[in-house]
């Protein structure tokens, strides 16, 4: 068979469903590429992750199969084609010694609307994978779980995370609600350059969690990104107070806007005052920042 593929986000970031199904139809003698307009499959493949990205228009398959969280969250790949090793060949420039999947899926932080993730792969962070299934020796591994550290099994997983000596990119963030003792000292084996945390919640009280990090010394606290959620549940003030804290204790604050094109001016000054390193520095308090000085 004649396999075609779509990237239909086209964004600079592999993609691993299309990576798993190209090496399940390679592997029974497929001829597997990504479709061309003019071209006739036998079966195309369609994946997006976001629901305003468009289908390339003149792609041609006898059988069109279209997959991902951008066109519904309750469509899955079959158990052959999920824990198969992807064929990272269709991404080689942005693959170069680098392995991406995931070990986990699902978070317990339902209340999180904003986010998919409870939806999509349920309300409990639960093993999904060996590390094996995605990783053969790469120097770097990207992992693109939602909330590993929530997960039951996350020892066994962090302990192959730190036997595999690779350096480590957990590019879905991390929860600073679970992190304690025993976590962070299974962290502390993991070579990983930066972390990203969140501090979504206002009424979430995290400061001891971030202390406690801080007071760890698993990673200076300038090298630790912190989300701040805005204009979804709290107010200018509970936005200050969570930036002010975060940067008191070293941390770096990084506004995210919830519904960015709707959001008062303020929101999205406030974001430009804070994410603006070289302003976040000269002007500590977004009270005194004028936007038309910069």
């Amino acid at each position: 068979m004649k396999i075609g593929l779509v990237d239909v986000d086209s964004h600079n970031f592999p993609n691993i469903p299309l990576m798993k199904i190209s090496a399940y139809h390679k592997a029974a003698g497929d001829e597997v590429e990504f479709a061309t307009i003019g071209t006739i499959y036998d079966k195309v493949y369609m994946s997006k992750i976001f629901t305003e990205s468009k289908e390339p228009e003149g792609i041609t398959g006898k059988i069109v199969v279209r997959g991902g969280s951008g066109y519904d969250l309750e469509n899955e790949l079959p158990e052959e084609i999920e824990h198969i090793y992807p064929d990272y060949s269709l991404y080689p420039e942005l693959t170069q010694d680098t392995a991406f999947g995931m070990l986990t899926r699902g978070c317990p932080r339902c209340n999180h609307t904003y986010c998919i993730t409870p939806k999509k792969d349920g309300c409990v962070s639960r093993k999904v994978a060996d590390l094996s299934e995605f990783w053969r020796g790469q120097k770097k591994i990207v992992l693109l779980d939602q909330n590993i550290l929530a997960c039951k099994d996350r020892g066994e997983l962090l302990q192959q995370l730190r036997d595999s000596k690779a350096t480590i990119e957990f590019n879905g963030g991390m929860d600073a609600k679970f992190l304690n003792d025993e976590v962070i000292s299974m962290l502390r084996g993991i070579k990983v350059k930066d972390y990203h945390f969140a501090w979504d919640d206002p009424k979430e009280n995290l400061e001891a969690k971030f202390q406690q990090l801080k007071e760890s010394g698993l990673k200076n606290p300038d090298r630790c990104r912190v989300y701040v959620l805005t204009n979804f549940w709290s107010t200018i003030e509970e936005d200050l107070h969570r930036i002010y804290t975060l940067r008191q204790m070293g941390f770096v604050p990084y506004v995210m806007i919830y519904d960015k094109p709707n959001a008062p001016r303020e929101i999205r000054l406030l974001q430009r005052w804070c994410n603006n390193k070289i302003i976040f520095r000269s002007c500590p308090r977004f009270e005194d920042y004028d936007p038309k000085r910069g």
